[in-house]
């Protein structure tokens, strides 16, 4: 596959919400192609899972569906089991504060998550990571230079926090690490590209590539793609929300789950979640 071709497939099913930056990003793809085929090496790419809970669901086999086809094309994929930012929690699509989670509630909900994946992914040409390897090392003045890239104001247009600010419930300060430490995991694995979701824009189109710039590194490739909704059709797959379907479910429960997905929702399950492409 020529790399135009590969540029075609990869950006299938991406949404950015902005042309010109799903422009600059299919840009940046192709050149970055153009780059390591120059330098004799694969692109190196990785997409993150925050172990909130001990299961995986379908919604997360979007982006892996991606990673997928990176492996395919014979890139190097990372596989980032976020134990150190499920301490915190993603605030990206969140109305209220997340609880935090202890170090030991997070490894042990981590502990099957290479696994459930590897219905996705090919196990043999995955890299299994886990941030806290990096993200606990950090101090305080590190974390002091990290966040001189950034201002609140940058941080109070994302729309969840807007919405906490404008209807005065309170947002907090560690809250905005985590958009910082999703960027240094970027800078920490030295990738070419990013995958994720896009409640992932501002971290991945913001803050990863800020950081990378600012730490010397050339920023990475967002390839953010759309979200799977939920059994309902509605809101986001989320187990928090009732209406996921655990990749470890028995294929008669995943059976009755997806049976139970409204019609005018079909489109986009089977756009996201199976093989088939749009003519």
């Amino acid at each position: 596959m020529n790399i135009n071709e590969q540029v075609e497939l990869l950006m299938q099913g991406t949404e950015y919400g902005d042309e010109s930056l799903r422009k600059t990003m299919e840009d940046e793809l192709r050149q970055r192609l153009i780059d390591v085929e120059k330098e004799g090496r694969k692109l190196r790419i990785y997409c993150g899972y925050d172990p909130r809970t001990s299961d995986l669901h379908i919604g997360h086999t979007v982006t892996m569906r991606k990673l997928r086809q990176f492996q395919d094309l014979g890139h190097e994929v990372i596989f980032l089991i976020g134990t150190y930012t499920s301490l915190i929690g993603d605030p990206s699509d969140k109305d209220k504060l997340r609880p935090l989670l202890s170090q030991e509630q997070t490894m042990e909900n981590a502990r099957t998550y290479a696994q459930q994946a590897f219905r996705v992914l090919d196990p043999a040409k995955t890299i299994i990571r886990y941030n806290h390897e990096w993200l606990s090392e950090l101090k305080f003045a590190d974390l002091i230079k990290l966040g001189s890239n950034f201002t609140i104001q940058q941080f109070l247009t994302r729309e969840a926090f807007r919405k906490r600010w404008d209807g005065d419930e309170a947002i907090y300060l560690h809250e905005f690490f985590y958009a910082i430490m999703q960027g240094y995991d970027a800078f920490a694995l030295k990738t070419d590209v990013q995958v994720g979701g896009t409640d992932q824009l501002f971290n991945i189109v913001t803050a990863a590539r800020k950081i990378m710039g600012a730490l010397g590194e050339k920023p990475n490739i967002g390839i953010i793609m759309s979200i799977l909704p939920g059994t309902d059709g509605v809101v986001k797959m989320s187990k928090s929300l009732g209406n996921h379907i655990p990749l470890g479910s028995t294929p008669e429960d995943m059976y009755g789950k997806v049976m139970s997905i409204p019609d005018a929702a079909m489109g986009q399950f089977a756009r996201l979640v199976t093989r088939w492409l749009p003519g």
